[in-house]
């Protein structure tokens, strides 16, 4: 007997025995694939594209390249983004064209578009300005995508950040042209619309009205998620800028934003480089508390001005400040250093919502009267921690302050004339203070410490005039022949019943009230003003331009004092 597999079979059969199996593995296949009733998410108008944010203001290197080659891994269909790309704030061209080279070649390693929309670091000057417009054209722009309006703004377009009346008319003659688009998208770096004065986004908002949109920003390094007009704005974090990277509760982190353009408007989602996050992981119901911890705001240490230079105790006011409608818990203890405790030693309050509780610290030495310029040059801080409850969970963080305190100061008498000649072998050697650490900083993340530079100065009287001496030890040096070019400076405020003075010095200048010249390793400088008649108090403050880098148009400025705060810097005039 043939077996069954080798029998043939009759060509009809065949045939109807083919039609039937094709017909059955077809049914079969309908009925047993395990999947929902919903539709592929491919429908006409859906597309998917990338956002990267900041990535200047402290670039940290490898950060944006890591995100470019996760960007290629992922494939959207175009890349935009919101400003900050080179760390700009240069003059020079050398400095701009290598940034930008650096830059381009990253951004050349992406098989897509990718569309540069311009932040303050890329065109914070004229020269960055003219530099853009050359290389890559306007710096506001538009165009459509699959019925999409893509509006990319300028807001460095007048002095301080904002909109110029010019652009404002484009944008509106652009938004009338394509008012019947399902979408508009809007870029731009600066979120004004959190501005007290917008700065001409009002005018923006105002022609956006009415219509679906949606934006975008960057320039604060951290994450919110808002509403405004029923509409959402975005406020996107880093992709490589300067970040304190606490984490996403915090609105602190590295990320691309993934945005899928759909019929009912764009969903956005957060990847991370190491992770995905929804797009509320920072929201305008959260952000009250975490801005408060974020930055620190709720912990205010108040200056302390004593009569005399040294004391052995002293009461420090901490004022607690709960910005909130939730309860703020405030932990933390106070450790022993550079030769003073407090008490208590430990803190353990709950501030109630919209309340200011204050602690009255005792700062005691633990040994002989303690310097007041020893303790503010040692740099002391205070770490409490502050928490919430946010969406159920405890947030907290840890704030850091640093103590300031001052006493009264005094201008001996001079015991020699004072010439202003940039010498100052006239000068008693003990009539100096040296500032290591000073207690305000402009542009703080230029300095690096004592070994990048610091100063002292001193001050003396004769005839109804202060005369101020004041030397750098800098570990960088940088003059110019013009005055008005960028360099290192020397400052003398000065506040007295006539109103305030600020006087200024570059080395090689020399008047009436000024003298400076340059050393091998900084700055020496003599300032005089005048004090009204019969006057025998005024105020003072120092400070030090130290500028370390040609390219860089923002160095740090050192001063002596905060003279933000009243009692400050002031001096009596010794008999």
């Amino acid at each position: 007997m043939i077996p069954r597999r080798l029998r043939p079979i009759v060509p009809g059969v065949r045939r109807a025995l083919a039609f039937g199996v094709v017909a059955w593995l077809a049914n079969a296949a309908l009925a047993q694939v395990p999947v929902t009733d919903r539709p592929f998410n491919n429908a006409p108008g859906i597309f998917r594209f990338a956002i990267v944010s900041d990535r200047a203001g402290g670039i940290r290197p490898g950060v944006f390249e890591n995100a470019v080659t996760k960007l290629k891994l992922m494939q959207p269909e175009f890349v935009m983004s919101i400003g900050d790309l080179i760390d700009g704030y240069t003059k020079d061209p050398k400095v701009w064209n290598a940034e930008w080279q650096e830059f381009e070649k990253i951004v050349q390693r992406l098989d897509l578009r990718f569309y540069y929309v311009p932040g303050n670091h890329d065109i914070s000057n004229p020269e960055l300005l003219s530099a853009w417009k050359q290389r890559r054209g306007d710096p506001w722009f538009s165009f459509v995508y699959q019925d999409v309006l893509f509006l990319c703004l300028d807001t460095e377009d007048r002095p301080g950040g904002g909109f110029g009346e010019a652009q404002i008319a484009w944008a509106r003659k652009i938004l009338a042209s394509h008012a019947e688009v399902r979408w508009t998208l809007v870029f731009f770096h600066r979120p004004l619309w959190l501005e007290k004065d917008q700065a001409g986004y009002e005018q923006i908002g105002a022609a956006l009205h009415g219509r679906s949109y949606t934006v975008f920003a960057g320039h604060l390094h951290h994450y919110l998620k808002s509403e405004r007009d029923g509409m959402k704005y975005y406020v996107l974090a880093t992709t490589g800028g300067v970040s304190k990277g606490r984490g996403a509760e915090y609105g602190e982190f590295d990320h691309v934003t993934w945005v899928t353009m759909k019929p009912g408007g764009p969903v956005v989602a957060n990847l991370r480089l190491d992770g995905i996050l929804p797009d509320d992981v920072v929201s305008e119901a959260t952000y009250p508390r975490v801005e408060a911890l974020r930055e620190g705001s709720w912990l205010r240490i108040e200056p302390v001005v004593q009569t005399e230079p040294t004391f052995e105790q002293l009461t420090l006011p901490l004022r607690l400040l709960n910005p909130t409608e939730h309860p703020l818990r405030v932990t933390g203890q106070l450790t022993p250093t550079a030769g003073v405790r407090f008490e208590p030693a430990q803190i353990d309050r709950v501030v109630a919502p919209q309340q200011t509780d204050t602690v009255m610290v005792k700062v005691i030495a633990q040994g002989p009267a303690v310097s007041i310029h020893a303790l503010n040059e040692a740099g002391v801080e205070l770490t409490l921690t502050g928490g919430y409850q946010v969406n159920g969970e405890p947030l907290k963080l840890p704030t850091h302050q640093r103590l300031r305190f001052d006493w009264r100061h005094t201008a001996p008498p001079a015991t020699r004339p004072v010439q202003l000649d940039g010498d100052l072998g006239e000068w008693p050697a003990g009539a100096f203070t040296m500032v290591n650490q000073p207690m305000f900083i402009e542009e703080s993340w230029e300095w690096t410490g004592p070994d990048d530079g610091h100063f002292r100065f001193a001050v003396q009287h004769h005839d109804g005039k202060v005369f101020v001496a004041i030397e750098t030890f800098d570990d960088h040096l940088i003059t110019a022949a013009d005055p008005a070019e960028l360099q290192d400076k020397l400052y003398v405020k000065a506040w007295t019943s006539a109103g305030a003075t600020t006087l200024e010095g570059v080395a090689g200048q020399t008047n009436a009230q000024v003298c400076v010249r340059a050393k091998a390793n900084g700055l020496v400088g003599e300032f005089v003003f005048p004090l009204p008649p019969g006057e025998k108090t005024f105020r003072l403050n120092i400070g030090w331009q130290d500028h370390d880098r040609p390219e860089n148009t923002k160095p740090s400025v050192l001063w002596w004092r905060d003279d933000s705060v009243a009692d400050f810097g002031r001096f009596t005039v010794e008999p």
